[in-house]
C-alpha cells in the first residue's frame, strides 16, 4: 500500500458545503471503465501460455484483484506469475481506457465544495498513475490509496478525516468493508444485475454515472451504520 497526498487546500475556492465530508473512491471500474480492455488483455496472457480462457460472464464473475491471485487460480504457473502480471498490464496499457461518464465534473465539483477527496484501489500504484495521465483526471486527490491488501484496515484508518464519510465502488466487498468501517456506501454500475448485487452488499444508492454523486452527497444526512 502506498500512499501520495496531492497537496491540494480543500474548499480554496468560494463554496466549502462539503469540508466536513470525505470521499474515496475505488479506481477500476468506478472512475475509469475498464472491464472489456482487462478481459480481453488476461485472454491474451492465458492464451499465450495454452491455458483456457473465460468468456464474457465467467470473466464477470471471477475476475478480482490482485492479479497475481487470479493468474494463480486459473492455472499460471507461480513462477510465472510476474512476467504474466506484466504481459497483462502491458497489453491493458495498449488498449483505451474511458473515464466514467460525469466522472471529471463531479471531482471537481466535491473539489470546490471543499470534499476530502481519495483513491482506494488494488490496482498497482504504477497503473493508476498511467491512468491518471493519459485520461486527465483532475488532479484533486488528497491522498491515493493503490496496491491495497486490506481494504477494511485502509478504509478504518481514513475514517477520521470527516464527520461524513463515502465509498465509491463497484465492487460488492468493498461495499461490505465500507459500511463496516463507517462509510455511506455508494455503488456504480452500469448493469442491472450488479446494482442488484451492490444494493444486496449495502449500498445506500446505486449510480451509473458520477454526475449523480454531488446531489446525493450533498443531500445526505450524518450516516452512523447499525452496530
Amino acid at each position: 500500500m502506498r500512499t501520495r497526498s496531492s497537496g491540494r487546500a480543500s474548499g480554496t475556492g468560494g463554496d466549502s458545503s462539503l469540508v466536513d465530508t470525505m470521499l474515496l473512491f475505488d479506481w477500476n471500474g468506478t472512475i475509469v471503465i475498464d472491464s472489456d480492455h482487462a478481459h480481453a488483455a488476461l485472454t491474451t496472457v492465458l492464451a499465450r501460455r495454452g491455458l483456457r480462457t473465460l468468456g464474457e460472464a465467467e470473466f464477470a464473475l471471477r475476475f478480482r484483484l490482485p492479479l497475481g491471485e487470479l493468474l494463480e487460480r486459473l492455472g499460471v504457473d507461480p513462477a510465472d506469475l510476474v512476467a504474466a502480471e506484466e504481459e497483462w498490464t502491458t497489453a491493458l496499457a495498449e488498449s483505451r481506457t474511458q473515464l466514467r461518464g460525469g466522472a471529471a465534473e463531479c471531482l471537481r465539483a466535491l473539489a470546490e465544495a471543499g470534499a476530502w477527496l481519495g483513491v482506494v484501489s488494488v490496482a498497482s500504484p504504477s497503473a493508476v498513475r498511467f491512468d491518471q495521465r493519459a485520461l486527465q483526471v483532475p488532479p484533486v486527490w488528497n491522498s491515493v490509496d493503490a496496491g491495497v491488501g486490506d481494504t477494511l484496515e485502509l478504509l478504518l484508518r481514513h475514517r477520521a478525516v470527516r464527520e461524513r464519510a463515502f465509498f465509491v465502488g463497484d465492487d460488492p466487498d468493498d461495499l461490505r468493508c465500507a459500511s463496516v468501517a463507517g462509510y455511506l456506501p455508494v455503488g456504480v454500475t452500469d448493469a442491472p444485475a450488479d446494482a442488484r448485487a451492490l444494493r444486496a452488499a449495502g449500498a445506500l444508492h446505486v449510480i451509473g454515472d458520477l454526475e449523480e454523486l454531488p446531489a446525493i452527497v450533498a443531500g445526505s444526512p450524518v450516516w452512523v451504520p447499525a452496530p
